[in-house]
């Protein structure tokens, strides 16, 4: 009966993916946080034909993801293959999730960006007790996004959503460090019909104990201690896809 017992543990195990996880190297969490009307743009630039789920409620910065990460290094990703998504996990928070973590992309499945996430990253996270299940996960990114919203944060600078008017990455950056008291990492996305650098993500790092840290050390421009990709100045902040 226990020998019994021990097998029927073990295949709980392996069809939930825990028993074939192995220990997974990283040292932070990087929160990535999405300007939507940016992402839209960027879609529809590659894509004319394409359509963007810009929701009426979906009036602030979204979830991209919750990425485990070796500093220096970009990963590591898909660190348990068998333990796939289950959307029966999250119903009960996917009203939230449309909302906050929503998948911007309109010829995709509305659990496309969710199923992505969890399999690349989530599995990652999981080796921490606080994200090891699709749930608790998920349950992170709704808390963090309302938590740290950069829509409050930017217009407390002044830093307003406008399609003419440009910031500094170093106004946006002193605005998410002032607030915070960590360095962000701001990222950007060149607009070739425009010639213009728009705003695009936002990234806060935790380490394994889910505290803010410096992002330093993470994969991206690093110059006078501002991290990202953006230039020095000219930055919109995309008010509306045009």
């Amino acid at each position: 009966m226990k020998f019994l017992l021990y097998l029927a543990l073990v295949r709980s195990l392996l069809v939930h993916g825990r028993a074939s996880w192995g220990n997974v190297d990283w040292d932070v969490i990087i929160f990535t946080q999405q300007w939507p009307i940016t992402s839209c743009i960027n879609h529809l630039a590659h894509n004319p034909k394409a359509s963007c789920n810009l929701f009426p409620n979906m009036t602030s910065w979204t979830v991209h993801g919750i990425w485990p990460t070796k500093l220096g290094t970009i990963g590591p990703n898909y660190c348990n293959k068998s333990w796939d998504f289950q959307e029966s996990e999250i119903l009960n928070i996917e009203p939230y999730l449309i909302k906050y973590w929503g998948n911007i992309f309109g010829e995709d499945s509305r659990t496309s960006l969710w199923s992505h996430e969890w399999k690349k990253h989530g599995t990652c996270a999981a080796q921490l007790p606080s994200l090891n299940s699709e749930k608790k996960y998920f349950e992170k990114g709704l808390e963090w996004v309302t938590q740290y919203d950069y829509v409050a944060v930017l217009g407390q600078h002044k830093i307003y959503p406008d399609d003419v008017q440009t910031y500094t990455r170093e106004a946006i950056f002193a605005a998410v460090k002032d607030m915070f008291g960590v360095d962000p990492s701001i990222d950007c996305i060149y607009n070739k019909k425009t010639k213009q650098h728009e705003l695009s993500q936002i990234k806060l790092c935790f380490d394994r104990s889910l505290h803010l840290v410096d992002c330093d050390g993470i994969i991206g421009g690093n110059e006078a201690k501002v991290l990202g990709n953006c230039p020095h100045k000219g930055i919109t902040y995309p008010a509306s896809v045009r």
